[in-house]
C-alpha cells in the first residue's frame, strides 16, 4: 500500500468501507464487520485479508492487531491519567511506539525509537455529524500501512468505547 491513504468509519460501524490513496482510488477495503463488535479485517484490493484488529476480550480495553496469519503482532491500550490523549502500541517483540494528541486536537503523532522519531501520523477528517474518516501518513517502512490501518482504528475504537461509557453506554 501507499504511505498516504484515507479510511473510514460508517455511519453503523458495519460493513466494507473502501481504502482509498491520494488520488481518491480504491486501492483496498476496510471490513468493519457488524456493528455488534468492533473487530475489522483489512483486505488488499485483490480481496486479500492482510490484516485484523479486536478488543482482546469483550471486557478489554486492549486492542489487539494480528497478521494475515493470524499471529498477534502487536497491543494497542489508551493511557488513562494524561493530560493529551495517549496510546501505546506494543509489538511482539518488546518495541513501543507512542501515540499522541493534544487534547482537542484531531491529529494524532505516532513516536518510536530511541530518539522518538516520528514514524507516522493520522488526522481525523471528517466532520461533526458524519462518521470517523481518517487520513493516514506512514513516514517509515518499520511498519506496514495494514498494520498502521489497524492501529488508528484501535484508536478510533477504544475512543468510541470511552465515549459510550462516559455517557452511560446510551
Amino acid at each position: 500500500m501507499e504511505n498516504k491513504i484515507y479510511i473510514e468509519d460508517n455511519f453503523f460501524s458495519a460493513g466494507r468501507t473502501a481504502i482509498r490513496n491520494y488520488h481518491n482510488e480504491k486501492i483496498g477495503d476496510l471490513d468493519l464487520k457488524t456493528a455488534f463488535s468492533s473487530s475489522i479485517n483489512v483486505y488488499d484490493s485483490q480481496g486479500t485479508r492482510l490484516a485484523e484488529g479486536k478488543f482482546k476480550s469483550s471486557f478489554s480495553s486492549q486492542w489487539v492487531v494480528i497478521d494475515a496469519t493470524a499471529e498477534i503482532i502487536g497491543t494497542l491500550k489508551a493511557n488513562w491519567f494524561s493530560f493529551k490523549k495517549k496510546y501505546t502500541y506494543t509489538l511482539k517483540n518488546g518495541h513501543e511506539y507512542t501515540i499522541t494528541s493534544p487534547v482537542f486536537s484531531k491529529t494524532f503523532t505516532m513516536t518510536g525509537g530511541q530518539e522518538r522519531e516520528i514514524v507516522a501520523s493520522f488526522t481525523r477528517v471528517s466532520s461533526f455529524f458524519s462518521s470517523p474518516a481518517y487520513e493516514l501518513i506512514n513516514h517509515t517502512d518499520r511498519l506496514s500501512m495494514e498494520e498502521f490501518i489497524v492501529v488508528v482504528m484501535g484508536v478510533n475504537a477504544i475512543e468510541k468505547s470511552q465515549a459510550a461509557a462516559s455517557s452511560g453506554g446510551s
